[in-house]
């Protein structure tokens, strides 16, 4: 079970992620809403600057496993800075010697505002006394990708590649900002959406996320929220049977549960909003999994 302690953590906390790729408002009732009737005069930076979201995760009958806080706040440079941070808790905390993930992606505006282009993405876990640490950085003016990758300041890889011609490549932050934005294209019923990930061992990852229709979610009977969504990962990647992950909405589109299928060893986990608000006001905390 090495292997599933290892990425058991980041396994859940991209399960959260991916719930917050879906928060864009699509209006279900009243048939598909497309990007631009979304897109407003303002740039994607002045839609969610300084948003704050906390999460608590569980598995089998433990509620709160680990905390993830995720969040956007102005850089230098006109640049921007998403951070994820999240940290075990209780029995996991002892059974992984206390673990902390810290994720930042540093971003930049395209052209006309429209959507967030990763400059850089950095990885920093820390399990009991050991760091793992890991930096990629894209240069589309030349079209590599650098990648440097520490164990406890000793370098394990430092790569360069080239970066294929006629698209972005998104980390999970900048991924789900920019697909709440439209940036992916038209939001509607039973659209799957396809989002490249950083190019690895000859291929490129996709995320697949795809919003439910109305008659799957009357076939699945009672729910925990007013709508679900379904995304799909690299299954291999962090230990999952199925790669799969169901996202929970209430009626104000907001992400109230994310459940990530068949984790091995764990079974089914699931990730749960608690707090969200500004970075620059008191937080205000939402009521658990309640649909209006």
């Amino acid at each position: 079970m090495h292997y599933n302690k290892k990425y058991f953590i980041f396994f859940l906390f991209a399960a959260l992620i991916l719930a917050r790729i879906s928060l864009a408002p699509i209006c279900l009732a009243n048939g598909p809403v497309h990007a631009a009737a979304l897109q407003k005069e303002r740039s994607i930076a002045d839609e969610f600057l300084n948003e704050e979201l906390v999460y608590e995760i569980g598995f089998w009958f433990f509620d709160e496993v680990a905390i993830g806080k995720v969040s956007i706040r102005q850089g230098e440079n006109g640049e921007y800075i998403a951070t994820l941070k999240a940290y075990t808790t209780g029995v996991v905390d002892r059974i992984v010697k206390h673990r902390e993930d810290e994720y930042v992606s540093r971003l930049k505006l395209s052209e006309k505002g429209k959507r967030f282009v990763t400059l850089s993405f950095e990885k920093t876990i820390r399990i009991g006394r050991q760091t793992r640490h890991s930096l990629t950085v894209l240069d589309y003016d030349k079209m590599v990708m650098s990648q440097v990758s520490k164990k406890d300041g000793n370098i394990e890889k430092n790569e360069t590649i080239e970066l294929p011609r006629g698209k972005y490549f998104d980390d999970p932050l900048a991924a789900f900002y920019n697909f709440r934005y439209g940036v992916y294209g038209p939001l509607e019923e039973g659209r799957e959406y396809t989002i490249y990930s950083f190019p690895k061992g000859g291929h490129i990852p996709k995320i697949y996320l795809n919003i439910a229709s109305k008659k799957e979610k009357e076939l699945r009977g009672k729910s925990k929220g007013e709508f679900l969504a379904h995304a799909r990962i690299d299954k291999e990647l962090f230990g999952s049977q199925t790669g799969e992950i169901d996202i929970f909405f209430n009626s104000d589109m907001l992400p109230i549960e994310a459940v990530a299928k068949e984790l091995l060893f764990f079974g089914d986990v699931r990730g749960k909003l608690t707090q969200s608000g500004s970075l620059t006001e008191k937080r205000r905390a939402f009521l658990p999994v309640t649909a209006k």
